[in-house]
């Protein structure tokens, strides 16, 4: 998995936590004197000393590795061990020299091509897309990856379908749609935990954990990539090094005490692999994970870091490095450096399109004009913050859909190469068989044919489409009359029985004031006074769960918290931001949770009740997950609570996944998309 973007994205998450204390900083008149310098240089020459039976330079042990091969390589017959000689010299030049890499490995496909060799093939089109990612030029890898990937498909070669697909879900990953990367790297599991391949089931684990790590599930990270490291054996290989690297960097989101450890032991195997690209990026990251309490030791950092970006010309890293340095510089309050840092920083995320970057840059440079009173320049800065986050909102829902589209038109394009495969069959055996005209007559008939099949299905589909349609919009009818029903119910209740119970209660302890009533009358009236009172809040409680007031006024969160809290085994956790959805989505969400609770209360017996909601600007998903007796949801059929919720989730096109087993507990996800 590539690590520049790994490191790009914790780190920009980290580096606002950063910015509260910036402003304490400034308003204290933050800064260091030379007595606090002294004890930071001795870090850095601790570090320096540490690491110094291995510099950032060339590893003498891999350049006579290298020079030994090109040597060889010179010389040797061109059959396929000169292929895999190329291929060992591009992995070597991978890390170092992108362009090389390239050179070799297209040398591997252009030698697979004359010896028609298909394990060449594959590892031209796994290797150089590897290197096209790097370069940022994702659909270029994309398309060769596509190319291999067919080829598996049409040999039925697991190993490479399972490389393939991980190399397909990497490049939709570089394009940031987390979710398709993993719907391949999960495919591609299947495949691998089946056929042992220990190499490629580390790299799968440690992708899926960054993936799960950028969507903002840090735990799930550290659960593969901690899977990751239990299989490696004692060999430091670069891999290695890159599994220790992004389970720091996933530890440090979590407030992990060993996030230190894992960066330095990440660090250490680099440095014996040579690995220059990941190298820069544990330096960024030890860091962030030091500011601001080590200045000096982190700027050291960023500089080694930067250095090694220049080398290789690497952007991304260059443009992380230099607005981690102007962020020092800012603690600093060397103000003119720190604007020089940040300005080089932008003018980089302006060149490779990094919006993230460019948010960052101009929020740091706004705090930088607000501590020198350049309230101006602040608020310019500010706004274009805010215009290039409203541009990335923009582009998050248009990304969304290009996703939908390009899955509809890839899966589009495999059925009509397999089509066109089946018919360049058809067209050989009729060529041979009957010749010229009988090949016309028959490719006729067949064409003919397959139109009015074609036409048939079509019909068929568009009438399925259109009684789905018509299912769909009777079911939200029904709901939104359940809807009206319930809040005109919980309002009849609340003003009607409400006012007239309490009216009785008003009047009967009237009558009690001017009567003479015996002790035993006395007692019989007061337990009737009870029983009332009871009555009042028992419809109140009813009026409440018909449609909780609430829900109406402010919104799922509360109105869901306030369910969840009146019961004591259930346990309620919010993720992401609160804003208002559609009414009668809020509605239709409050109810599925509340049936999902009870079900588990009465049905499972369960003890112990998870509420889980997690809202984004273009989706909202909830999970319910117990502890209790669990069933068997293939099984299920008779009960209709569970059928009336999935009518519901179906009404907005949403999805639900029902993962239970019996004695072992249930757990029910639900996400939905929020309309723009």
């Amino acid at each position: 998995m590539e690590t520049a973007h790994n490191s790009q994205c914790s780190m920009l998450n980290a580096q606002w936590i950063l910015f509260a204390m910036l402003f304490l900083a400034a308003a204290c008149n933050f800064s260091r004197g030379n007595g606090d310098r002294q004890p930071a240089e001795e870090q850095v020459a601790a570090i320096d000393t540490t690491f110094a039976s291995r510099t950032d330079s060339v590893n003498p042990e891999w350049n006579r590795k290298l020079d030994s091969m090109l040597r060889v390589a010179t010389t040797a017959k061109q059959d396929t061990n000169l292929a895999q000689l190329y291929i060992d010299i591009g992995k070597l030049y991978a890390d170092n020299d992108f362009e090389k890499a390239k050179e070799y490995y297209l040398k591997v496909g252009k030698l697979s091509e004359e010896l028609n060799w298909n394990e060449g093939r594959y590892l031209y089109a796994s290797g150089c897309t590897n290197i096209l990612y790097r370069q940022g030029m994702i659909d270029s890898g994309l398309i060769i990856i596509r190319q291999g990937y067919n080829l598996a498909n049409k040999e039925n070669n697991e190993k490479w379908i399972a490389k393939t697909l991980m190399s397909l879900g990497g490049g939709y990953f570089y394009k940031s749609w987390y979710g398709t990367a993993l719907e391949y790297w999960t495919k591609a599991l299947h495949i691998i935990e089946k056929t042992g391949d220990k190499e490629t089931l580390i790299k799968l684990y440690d992708n899926c954990g960054v993936a799960y790590r950028i969507i903002g599930l840090p735990e799930k990270a550290l659960e593969y990539d901690k899977k990751a490291l239990t299989l490696f054996d004692d060999k430091e290989s670069s891999l290695k090094g890159l599994v220790f690297y992004n389970l720091a960097t996933a530890s440090n989101l979590c407030n992990d005490e060993k996030t230190e450890y894992y960066f330095k032991e990440a660090l250490r195997i680099c440095k014996i692999n040579n690995n220059q690209y990941l190298i820069a990026a544990i330096y960024l990251g030890l860091a962030n994970m030091i500011l601001p309490d080590n200045l000096y030791l982190a700027e050291n950092y960023c500089h080694k870091s930067l250095k090694i970006t220049t080398e290789i010309n690497n952007p991304n890293l260059s443009g992380l490095a230099n607005l981690l340095l102007g962020l020092i510089e800012i603690f600093k309050v060397n103000l003119k450096q720190a604007e020089k840092y940040c300005i080089t920083s932008l003018e980089i995320a302006q060149k490779i399109g990094y919006a993230e970057y460019q948010v960052n840059a101009h929020r740091q440079l706004a705090i930088l004009y607000a501590m020198q009173h350049n309230f101006e320049n602040c608020a310019k800065s500010i706004n274009k913050a805010d215009s290039v986050e409203r541009f990335m909102a923009r582009e998050s829902s248009l990304r969304s859909a290009e996703e939908m589209e390009v899955k509809y038109e890839t899966e589009k394009k495999e059925l009509k190469i397999a089509t066109l495969e089946k018919e360049r069959g058809l067209m050989i055996w009729l060529s041979i068989a009957g010749g010229a005209v009988l090949l016309l007559t028959m490719a006729t008939f067949f064409f003919l044919w397959r139109w009015t099949i074609q036409k048939r299905r079509l019909a068929e589909t568009r009438i399925k489409q259109l009684e789905q349609e018509k299912q769909l919009v009777a079911t939200q009818a029904v709901l939104d009359g359940e809807t009206r029903e319930r809040a005109r119910l919980a309002r009849d209740l609340h003003d009607g029985l409400g006012s007239m119970l309490t009216g009785v209660k008003l009047s009967l302890l009237e009558m009690k004031k001017g009567a003479t009533v015996e002790y035993p009358e006395v007692e019989r009236f007061d337990k009737a006074m009870g029983l009332l009172d009871e009555s009042v809040q028992e419809m109140r409680r009813v009026a409440h769960h018909l449609m909780p007031d609430s829900l109406s006024r402010f919104g799922l969160k509360p109105a869901v918290s306030d369910f969840c809290n009146n019961l004591p085994s259930v346990h309620f956790n919010y993720y992401g931001n609160e804003s208002r959805l559609d009414p009668k989505m809020e509605v239709m969400i409050y109810r599925s949770i509340h049936e999902l609770v009870n079900n588990a209360l009465k049905h499972a017996g369960a003890g112990k009740i998870m509420v889980q909601i997690i809202q984004e600007p273009d989706r909202i998903a909830f999970t319910v997950q117990d502890d209790g007796c669990g069933f068997d949801p293939a099984a299920e059929a008779q009960g209709m609570g569970l059928q009336n919720i999935r009518t519901r989730i179906a009404s907005y096109n949403g999805m639900i996944d029902i993962n239970s087993k019996a004695g072992e507990g249930t757990e029910i996800n639900v996400e939905l998309k929020i309309d723009s």
